[in-house]
């Protein structure tokens, strides 16, 4: 809602008026968002289009707007009606539709009835009557219709609408003096650490800049440059005077840690709520992630149990951060679902720390940050580079034949019609993915293909009102399954189909023959198709990383507007004489010349190793290239520490505690790049010394690498920048930044490969690593200039 006290008028839309404060129940909703992305939204034109067909003077999605006096204000009041016809006696009917599985009596919600009562009034007010309205569920599995004639008496909507109305003024009155007093908060709130340096006041001063602007900034700046708080402070201030959440969203938790320490620090005097979102498995209170009212004890009777405890008030009331263990407690004390209680805080919060998936995967992207909810909420985005990616995976989804094969076998151990039917649809997928493979000629393992989309709808068709027959079984036979293969099979399928109605230009159809079976997979080749929606209805959005350049490149991939995005690149914020860059062109690092190399790469490392004072941190672009040159070590003063795929938990502690209490000549730590120990992990104070980075790290070449090199080829003229070279050196500069991290730091980079001298990759080394040009880092003694750098000699 938009308020104008200028003119005392305010903006309200149908479904705003229509919504009340509450809890919602708590059942099999893990495919919601995938149905609001497609099948919901292709399902509500089919329905449309067939009306309009079998009645020429049926019109669809009609665009109103009233004007409502409210006291000393006047409402506007806006909305779309799903569809409205005349009927022969002059009457009107006037229909809102909404999917639904198994719709009826018990699934009326009374917030519908009311959605479409309030089109019927503001129909009838601009001079259509009578107006008669009927409220149509359409079963999201059979396409069948449920029909509830909903009554609309004029006086009564009336005095509805009215009351409603003044009750929002109220609230807007009331919250109006929270707004001022978190205003002033805002003004008065101080910078989290003693000053700024000169690069966060220049980012700060850019990012409320934009902020003020409604526009998008990327900010590219040196690990170490305080990028979090210098974009947390003015977002806040900003977010708070005007009533916009900062969303504050991370691919890693260390990350999400640091965001809530400033939260913490500029809300010392709790004017303000922030929270932090944990993901669905870590807070669940039950003995298995069961998400169902009929099966778990924390999501039976939640709205009923959540309105007689209080318990969210209270929350509100006692608490300034919603830190994850502190909401777990309470909820599970109450015997109420955690995970929900923490997504109506954030709902609540002036501002949350989450991961990606929480805006951008719409499987998981909170309900109040919709469409229209991002025009009200500022996205602050770190670590950026990995969104593109991120996206990609998001939107790529697979079906496997081994999946369907292995469902069918378990259906069949069940008797009944029901496990015949859906044990018969199955094998029916299987059995066309296995046809869809027939495309490929014999020799070929891995192709494109046309997606069998219409024969993968029909199924799709049959399987849906068969799932809801089972899970009706489920609840009748009281079977709770942790993990439920038919249930995962489901929801990937669903996934599968929602993206099928994305699939155009910017994706791909993979079909891959295996061993195992055949793979279909949708390969999401454009990320911006997939995004650029949610940037372009957030209010403002600030993107930043250590490693955005080229800049154009990163606004393309992300589907960030031109005319919107502004760009601003900071220099390091520490001594420049405090680290010494080297290249080392002796050796190759190619794929087709490395194995040659292994030798003269492993001395070159051990050299610098002895000569260097502390630890050091020797990054690869693979598995297998680490453990070759690992093979061919000598021995050196460091102890040499190899990681390996896949380490647990207290294997990687053990890292980190080893480099924290290393012997007298130091640790010496093989790790791989893209991986934890190069990206998103502080290594503070004299905890590392020098990082050593094998190779550009270009991805690796497969089908769909190339597949993506092809399409930025036709499309941007730039496949090798877009599919290899970017995601590469992204790689490199990252790791490269763990070295620096505050103003006393010293230490060594040194990248080996002659490659890093040639175009296009020098182009992509940053620029203040040298004056003139990328050969003043040429090392042809690399040991002895890390020596005179640390003061040996």
């Amino acid at each position: 809602m938009k308020f104008d006290p200028t003119f005392r008028v305010f903006e309200v839309s149908v479904r705003e008026l229509a919504e009340r404060e509450g809890f919602r129940r708590i059942g099999f909703e893990r495919g919601e968002g995938w149905h609001r992305l497609g099948l919901g939204a292709e399902l509500h034109a089919r329905v449309l289009n067939a009306r309009r067909s079998a009645q020429p003077g049926y019109r669809c999605e009609v665009h109103l707007q009233e004007r409502w006096p409210v006291e000393d204000w006047t409402a506007l009041i806006t909305g779309r009606l799903d569809g409205c016809v005349q009927n022969e006696d002059g009457s009107w009917l006037v229909e809102e539709f909404k999917s639904a599985y198994l719709p009826g009596s018990g699934s009326v919600l009374e917030s519908h009835q009311r959605q479409l009562r309030i089109y019927c009034h503001l129909w009838r007010r601009m001079g259509n009557a009578p107006v008669a309205g009927s409220l149509i569920y359409v079963d999201l599995a059979t396409s069948e219709e449920f029909a509830v004639a909903v009554p609309c008496p004029e006086d009564v909507l009336e005095r509805e609408l009215q009351s409603r109305l003044r009750e929002l003024l109220a609230v807007w009155r009331a919250e109006l003096k929270i707004r001022e007093r978190k205003t002033a908060a805002a003004a008065a709130m101080p910078f989290p650490h003693a000053s700024p340096r000169p690069g966060q006041q220049q980012m700060m001063e850019a990012v409320s800049q934009s902020l003020q602007a409604g526009g998008h900034l990327l900010v590219e700046a040196p690990t170490g440059s305080g990028k979090t708080a210098a974009s947390l402070y003015p977002a806040l201030r900003h977010g708070l005077a005007a009533g916009q959440q900062v969303v504050f969203l991370t691919s890693k938790t260390l990350q999400q840690r640091m965001a809530i320490s400033i939260f913490r620090a500029l809300n010392a005097g709790g004017a303000f709520r922030t929270a932090q979102l944990r993901a669905k498995d870590r807070m669940c209170a039950n003995d298995r992630v069961l998400c169902h009212e009929d099966f778990c004890p924390y999501a039976r009777d939640y709205p009923g149990k959540m309105e007689k405890s209080g318990l969210l008030d209270r929350l509100r009331e006692n608490l300034s951060h919603f830190d994850p263990d502190a909401v777990f407690a309470a909820a599970k004390e109450e015997k109420v679902c955690p995970f929900e209680v923490q997504l109506e805080l954030a709902r609540r919060a002036d501002a949350i720390a989450a991961d990606y998936n929480y805006v951008f995967d719409p499987g998981a992207a909170l309900s109040h940050l919709d469409r229209e909810g991002l025009a009200s909420a500022v996205l602050l985005v770190d670590e950026a580079h990995n969104l593109p990616d991120r996206a990609r995976r998001i939107f790529s989804p697979e079906l496997l034949q081994e999946g369907f094969r292995d469902v069918a076998g378990r259906l069949l151990l069940q008797p009944g019609e029901l496990f015949e039917a859906l044990s018969r649809i199955v094998e029916d997928a299987a059995a066309l993915l296995q046809k869809t493979a027939g495309a490929l000629e014999e020799s070929a393992p891995i192709g494109e293909a046309p997606p069998p989309a219409q024969e993968l709808r029909e199924l799709w068709k049959q399987w849906e009102p068969e799932f809801i027959r089972y899970l009706s079984w489920k609840r009748e036979t009281k079977l709770a399954l942790a993990e439920d293969p038919v249930v995962d099979l489901h929801f990937a399928w669903q996934r599968f189909m929602a993206i099928l109605n994305l699939f155009g230009p910017g994706f791909a159809c993979v079909v891959e023959k295996r061993p195992a079976g055949v793979r279909l997979a949708l390969v999401c080749l454009d990320p911006a198709r997939a995004i650029a929606p949610v940037f372009k209805a957030a209010a403002s959005a600030i993107l930043f990383s250590a490693t955005l350049s080229p800049v154009e490149v990163t606004r393309r991939l992300l589907g960030l507007e031109k005319e919107r995005t502004a760009a601003m690149t900071l220099p390091p914020p520490f001594p420049r004489e405090n680290r010494k860059v080297m290249i080392l062109p002796q050796v190759r690092t190619t794929f087709a010349a490395r194995a040659r190399h292994y030798g003269p790469i492993a001395s070159l490392v051990a050299q610098m190793s002895d000569a260097q004072a502390g630890n050091g941190l020797v990054l690869f672009p693979s598995y297998q290239f680490l453990e070759q040159v690992a093979g061919k070590m000598p021995a050196i003063a460091a102890r040499l520490i190899v990681q390996r795929p896949n380490l647990a938990e207290h294997e990687r502690e053990s890292i980190f505690q080893a480099l924290a209490s290393a012997p007298r000549g130091g640790v010496l730590l093989f790790a791989v790049l893209g991986g934890m120990y190069a990206e998103g992990v502080d290594y503070p104070g004299e905890l590392l010394s020098a990082v050593y980075i094998v190779s550009p790290a270009l991805p690796q070449v497969s089908f769909e690498r190339e597949l993506l090199r092809r399409y930025f080829e036709e499309t941007e003229q730039a496949g090798f920048e877009y599919a290899y070279l970017q995601p590469g050196m992204t790689r490199v500069i990252q790791a490269a930044g763990r070295l620096i991290r505050s103003e006393t730091d010293r230490g060594v980079i040194a990248l080996l490969c002659q490659r890093f001298l040639q175009q296009p990759y020098a182009s992509h080394l940053p620029r203040d690593w040298y004056d003139q040009s990328p050969l003043e880092l040429i090392a042809r003694a690399p040991a002895a200039e890390i020596q005179k750098f640390f003061g040996k000699i």
